[in-house]
């Protein structure tokens, strides 16, 4: 995000290309084996915990 977000506004034309970051995000970071036990916490890809969700998305915004 930072460095996206950096060459945002460097760039007008990067900038005009930018349309918005995709996150994985669940209650847990990281991910678990299926059946693993751990609620809130991805089977598939490792994910972004809510902590981590929520301190990026703030920082993200005073940024903008």
């Amino acid at each position: 995000m930072d460095e996206v977000l950096d060459s945002v506004r460097r760039s007008e034309r990067i900038a005009g290309l930018f349309r918005g970051f995709m996150v994985e995000s669940y209650l847990v970071d990281g991910n678990q084996p299926v059946g693993g036990g751990v609620y809130g916490q991805s089977i598939t890809d490792a994910c972004i915990g809510w902590e981590g969700t929520e301190r990026l998305v703030r920082d993200m915004a005073e940024r903008l």
